[in-house]
């Protein structure tokens, strides 16, 4: 992987840490795939602290339907990204947006295909997670807030 900007870390590893698909019926099968462009996807990023400067940034994709929908059905991925610290002058806000920013905007394009590959493989066929995230627009409402 060797992935690094500037010096200031290294991303280690990428990899799926857990997939949960809630299809209840088939019912709610043939429903999604008719309505999942209607679908809402929300993320949530947790970071978790190792010895050696390593960090382990878990992103959660939630993509559920919309209440209007009668048969529905759930998904909850969590990408895992490791990464190292090389720069250890970094200040914590520095560090901060790297977790919030850098690190999710340089592997959204992979956690986008993972979660396209995981639904067409589910039977979705038809399915390309294509929605875009402006992380930089997410991390600057955060620290207004």
């Amino acid at each position: 992987m060797n992935e690094n900007n500037n010096n200031k870390y290294e991303v280690i590893a990428r990899y799926i840490k857990d997939v949960s698909f809630e299809i209840p019926t088939p019912e709610a099968f043939v429903d999604a795939a008719k309505n999942l462009g209607t679908y809402i996807t929300k993320i949530d990023f947790k970071s978790n602290p190792y010895k050696g400067n390593l960090v382990e940034l878990n992103c959660k994709l939630i993509i559920e339907a919309p209440e209007n929908i009668k048969n529905k059905i759930r998904s909850e991925i969590v990408m895992a990204i490791v990464f190292k610290i090389i720069d250890t002058k970094l200040t914590p806000d520095e560090i901060k947006k790297i977790v919030l920013v850098t690190i999710p905007s340089e592997n959204f394009d992979f956690i986008k295909s993972v979660v396209t590959d995981l639904f067409q493989k589910s039977g979705f066929k038809n399915f390309n997670f294509n929605k875009e995230i402006n992380f930089e627009a997410l991390y600057n409402q955060q620290k207004t807030n």
